[in-house]
């Protein structure tokens, strides 16, 4: 270890300022960094998902739709309503990017006159108000969508073009365009709107991810320096671990513009994890050298002591923290594979820069630097520890075992739940208009289902569009939820019931005449108003669009499933699901997959590194305890509670272990090493004042560092936050008492020897 500081120490500033300026020269990059939010960056490029989906978009026009939605306590059909939904309608027709805009006052409205069929605008002036309300609320075409029930709640929807639709720069452009709008007439009106829809989640899951950019990334760098000023008050015990943080989330910022990466809501974290994983090694040998100086050692000494003691378990600690992030870039869901491969990234980086550029600082500062006595170092009374461990070993298991046992059982009530708009924190635009829409007007949610007749022209087919009423209606029987369903079989019933008006309103009996009346509706409809987003080109394929509430995905693929096996069981036909609620609800599988996969491969890796360490397979158990248990204690609250997992749990059960196993390495470095001249209780004794503060510490700064994703507007960070904070400290009891409380059992005869 001498020759290796002896190199350090003869080319310390040439190392720094290569170093400096590599990480310099990589930054420039980042002049480029750039965001996205569209619903490609959740698949794979070769996702069957995603091309099933696309497919959908290329036949139908896609499903790209603001709605835009206000509430007059006075009731719509009035002046100044209707003043409002003309206008806005008028002004979301100018918007670049839009196909078409439908509201209340366009609605292609049916009737007859002198027995020919006239298809208009529903309102054009301000006349005849509460006969028009009257129609509207008989009006099985748009009750419960474009109005409510008791007509005070009406929506304007807002399509965008197929070839816009998928672009997020149009989404965002959009959206802020309709909130200048709707804001400047709300101030003339003191309406106020809501704005919501699939183009909305996808310009906020940007605009949040930037400003989460603006406010985490600088938030984390200062929250930190902070944290070390407030506990060293050094200079030294700032710079060192403040600089492997700043060059590591540099250089792995820099690699993902390199290759061509955005950042997303999941990857603007970046920094925030390089600066939690970063800090535990610099701490550690940083701790070290000041421990050994404070014995007065010669600098160069202490930091020989140091490196050789620590070395070894910072190595293992940064395989295994880069082995729980590795583990997410086998994840289908590529956001978090990104966040999984940048942060194996930063884990490596971070090692390196801990025994090259730290040593380089200490070496450089250290010998003209006065150590001071640090008092958070006695935190822990270390004096006796071990003692008590021994005198309370079975109690201690007993609780623990009885609380993890307790806990367990809550896994049974856990949940999966990926739905899109449960991202978004309710204060948010596309969230308080989700849940305004829902409690006001129809569901929420939007599921597009295509229908196959099999057959060319075969949705003019008497046979399956009464099979389309049966569906409907057995549909909206089984799920309570499904509020509004909506297809061009609606607009058979209303031409046969128009056109004959004594007739009962269903699907006329003649193919033919189901063609004429299409033929005759498409004729009289305004240009911008075709029918070619309800059926494809040949007329095989028909498109029903139901609203639903917002449910768990659970839930929802139980819906799907149902409606496939439908159409299967009932009939020659068959159906398919989409539409960008179903391919979010599509991914709930890959959510799954992530947590179990993760977790497992975290598991054996790390378990297999321990026994080739160790060689002691009996053992094993003893290291793997106290770092799964903390993970089911806190699936086991989740359960009680109600807490559902989503994309921000399943990363943060990978990122425990990962993090969390580096405390039990030291533990066990820290006790192979004394237990070889000392006796147990002094072996706990010795490990507690030599790791157990920097565990301590460790924790909490990296504690304090993810809990500032709790601001987050992003759910996932949020619930990220809360499970992963929660588990952190829960492991770090269950490393300083538990795992004690076992080799204590375990070495219970060894130690009467």
């Amino acid at each position: 270890m001498y020759r290796y500081i002896d190199f350090l120490d003869k080319h310390k500033y040439k190392i720094m300022f290569l170093t400096t300026l590599v990480v310099v020269l990589f930054s420039i990059s980042l002049k480029d960094l750039a965001f996205e939010g569209s619903y490609k960056i959740w698949f794979d490029k070769n996702s069957k998902i995603i091309k099933d989906y696309e497919n959908f978009r290329s036949t139908f026009s896609g499903d790209d739709t603001f709605i835009v939605a206000f509430k007059d306590e006075n009731g719509i059909f009035t002046k100044k309503a209707i003043t409002a939904v003309l206008e806005l309608t008028k002004e979301f027709q100018k918007l670049e990017g839009v196909r078409k805009v439908e509201s209340l006052t366009n609605y292609q409205y049916i009737s007859s006159q002198d027995d020919e069929v006239v298809v208009e605008d529903f309102i054009k002036e301000m006349k005849n108000l509460q006969a028009k309300r009257s129609l509207a609320l008989d009006d099985k075409l748009i009750l419960n969508q474009l109005i409510d029930k008791d007509a005070l709640t009406t929506m304007i929807a807002v399509h965008l073009s197929n070839e816009t639709g998928a672009d997020e720069n149009v989404n965002i452009k959009v959206m802020k365009r309709l909130q200048e709008i709707t804001e400047n007439y709300s101030k003339q009106s003191g309406y106020k709107f809501y704005i919501t829809g699939g183009p909305a989640i996808t310009a906020s899951l940007v605009t949040i991810s930037q400003g989460d950019a603006k406010i985490l990334m600088p938030l984390a760098v200062i929250t930190v320096v902070a944290l070390l000023f407030m506990l060293f008050r050094t200079f030294l015990g700032v710079l060192v671990p403040s600089i492997v943080i700043v060059f590591t989330f540099l250089l792995v910022l820099s690699m993902q513009v390199m290759f061509g990466y955005k950042l997303n809501n999941f990857t603007v974290n970046i920094p925030s994890f390089i600066t939690a994983i970063s800090i535990a090694d610099a701490m550690h040998l940083y701790l070290a050298w000041v421990y050994y100086r404070m014995q007065n050692l010669s600098n160069r000494e202490a930091l020989n002591i140091a490196l050789k003691t620590n070395l070894s378990p910072i190595a293992l600690t940064s395989f295994t923290t880069a082995v729980g992030f590795a583990s997410l870039g086998l994840s289908e869901i590529e956001p978090i594979s990104t966040l999984g491969i940048a942060i194996t990234t930063g884990a490596v980086l971070a090692f390196l820069f801990s025994i090259t550029v730290v040593p380089v600082l200490i070496l450089i500062y250290g010998e003209r630097y006065k150590v001071k006595p640090l008092k958070f170092l006695n935190l822990f009374h270390t004096q006796g520890y071990g003692a008590f461990i021994v005198k309370n070993d079975k109690k201690i298991v007993y609780a623990f075992t009885v609380l993890v046992i307790f806990f367990a059982f809550g896994l049974s009530h856990i949940k999966v739940d990926s739905n899109s708009i449960k991202y978004f924190s309710k204060e948010t635009t596309v969230r308080a208009g989700s849940d305004f829409i829902e409690k006001n007007l129809t569901g929420s949610m939007v599921y597009e289902i295509i229908l196959d007749s099999k057959h060319k022209e075969g949705v003019k087919d008497p046979e399956f569009l009464n099979r389309v009423i049966k569906f409907e209606n057995d549909l909206k029987q089984k799920y309570q939820s499904v509020r509004f369903s909506t297809s061009l079989k609606d607009i058979v019933i209303r031409m046969q019931e128009v056109l004959n008006k004594n007739a009962v309103p269903e699907i006329p009996k003649d193919k033919n005449l189901v063609a004429q009346y299409l033929l005759l509706y498409s004729m009289s409809l305004p240009q911008g108003m075709e029918i070619n987003d309800k059926m494809d080109t040949t007329e095989q394929f028909l498109r029903v669009t139901i609203n639903t509430n917002l449910v768990n995905t659970s839930k929802d693929l139980e819906m799907i499933k149902w409606i496939k096996e439908w159409w299967q069981n009932n009939n020659s036909y068959s159906a398919d699901v989409q539409g960008q609620t179903a391919i979010f609800a599509y991914m709930q599988s890959s959510v799954t997959k992530t947590l179990l996969l993760s977790v497992t491969t975290t598991l054996l890796v790390v378990a297999l590194c321990m026994y080739l360490i160790f060689r002691n397979f009996k053992m094993l158990w003893l290291f793997i305890i106290p770092n799964i248990a903390p993970i089911m204690f806190v699936a086991g609250v989740m359960g009680y509670l109600g807490i559902n997992i989503d994309l921000g749990v399943a990363i943060s059960a990978a990122v425990i272990f990962g993090i969390a196993v580096d405390d039990t390495i030291h533990f066990f470095s820290k006790y192979f090493e004394a237990i070889k001249s000392k006796s147990f209780e002094e072996s706990i004794d010795y490990i507690i004042s030599h790791s157990g503060n920097a565990m301590i510490l460790t924790t909490f700064i990296l504690s304090v560092t993810f809990g500032l994703f709790s601001v987050s507007r992003f759910i996932p960070n949020v619930n990220f936050a809360i499970v992963t904070v929660s588990a952190l400290n829960i492991a770090l009891v269950f490393d300083l008492v538990l795992l004690p409380a076992l080799l204590s059992l375990f070495f219970a005869k060894e130690r009467q020897k």
